[in-house]
């Protein structure tokens, strides 16, 4: 205020010169009254902060993923001030803030985790250093782990679950002033598994008495958010499976192709009219173009920090708009170029199929054995059977001949 007053008086004055000095005489007034000239920096106006949402699915993961995980507990963000200037001069009181916190990664457990991405910068390395202050846990998800030490302190023994079966990690005074003083939107590389995957670790631990040794070739990660059902749906195109229920246990194997292919007998004819292919016994169509060709993969690609990579079927464009599937699997570009191109061939010779009439059936030729037709070329396979008046009627598929 003195400041302003005096430069005001000392312009009317002195003009220019007098103008300084009434200032100078000023700040020393203000200075005497209001205090030294120190500043503070921003601050926070609330210092609690929520980042979860309850309801939310946690995944299970498979292979080598990069995930987001979810808040599951939180800490105030805990203030720290730093002030800085000369002696006799003006000073700066600069706040920064730390937070400590829980995320879920995975409802499965896992080995361990490698690199972590906060808002998109590397926050921890292959090496396992964090990139900021503040020290890191993980809790693999064992069924018999212990509660996590830091969480026990805050809430206490008796309100601290351990969170058995599910892999999580604990933050404890991470530095937030890299993020704005707030905690970042995280995204971490969990390596659930070493070997190669295969749909017996889906099925694992959610059905029981079943046999599933489907190698998922060129898969290095998968992520399972919702039903099992969805995640095999996803995955049929590219890895066709046939599903044998008809023992005591489920059997998930791959398709019988490689094994020999049994060879049909002549197809039954039949006197009645309405029955198809009458006096022949079988009756071929081709697929209509109704359904879109599949032509696109999208999948995180492994050699982009599991970025979103797409991938198209080479070859002439099928007839329809073509159709694009979004698998949550991390791949190389070339094993997804090579999953698409495989699955667009092989639902391009699937539009073949044959209607086979036999008057007595092999307990061997059930839905998904591959078979040989007399006269006919190449190799099918059953997709379905059905009991009728003049024999068992046999819906057969085409067999890419390069799969």
């Amino acid at each position: 205020m003195a400041t302003l007053i005096l430069s005001a008086v000392g312009q009317f004055l002195g003009g220019p010169i007098g103008s300084s000095i009434g200032a100078l005489i000023g700040r020393q007034i203000d200075a005497r009254i209001f205090g030294g000239g120190n500043r503070e920096g921003s601050r926070l106006a609330e210092l609690k902060i929520t980042t979860s949402s309850y309801g939310a699915a946690i995944p299970r993961h498979f292979g080598r993923m990069r995930v987001p995980g979810q808040v599951i507990w939180a800490t105030d963000l805990v203030e720290h001030s730093e002030r800085q200037g000369s002696k006799g001069g003006p000073s700066v009181t600069s706040y920064n803030y730390s937070a400590s916190f829980a995320v879920a990664l995975s409802s499965r457990q896992v080995q361990s985790i490698g690199r972590i991405w906060a808002d998109g910068k590397l926050l921890r390395g292959e090496a396992g250093d964090l990139k900021t202050a503040g020290t890191l846990r993980l809790h693999t998800g064992t069924g018999d782990q212990a509660p996590d030490p830091l969480i026990v302190a805050a809430e206490g023994a008796a309100q601290c679950p351990a969170y058995r079966g599910l892999a999580y990690v604990v933050f404890e005074d991470l530095q937030l002033s890299d993020f704005g003083n707030r905690i970042p939107s995280l995204s971490f590389e969990v390596v659930a598994d070493q070997a190669e995957l295969s749909l017996a670790d889906l099925l694992d631990g959610v059905i029981e008495n079943f046999a599933a040794a489907v190698p998922l070739s060129g898969i290095a990660g998968f992520s399972n958010e919702g039903a099992l059902s969805e995640a095999l749906a996803a995955l049929e195109p590219f890895f066709p499976v046939d599903c044998d229920a008809c023992d005591e246990r489920l059997e998930l194997r791959p398709d019988q192709r490689e094994s020999p292919a049994l060879l049909l007998p002549e197809a039954a004819t039949s006197s009645n009219r309405d029955d198809f292919g009458g006096n022949v016994g079988f009756a071929r169509q081709r697929g209509g173009e109704t359904e879109a060709p599949l032509a696109v993969l999208r999948y995180y690609d492994v050699d982009r920090d599991y970025q979103p990579g797409a991938q198209r079927a080479i070859g002439r464009p099928l007839p329809g708009q073509p159709r694009s599937i979004d698998l949550p699997a991390a791949m190389a570009a070339t094993a997804a170029r090579q999953a698409v191109d495989t699955a667009s061939q092989r639902a391009a010779w699937g539009r073949q199929t044959v209607s086979w009439r036999v008057t007595q059936l092999d307990p061997a030729i059930r839905p998904g054995q591959t078979v040989r037709l007399p006269e006919h070329a190449g190799l099918w396979q059953v997709r379905e059977w059905e009991w009728r008046e003049h024999g068992v009627d046999l819906t057969l598929a085409r067999l890419s001949p390069l799969s």
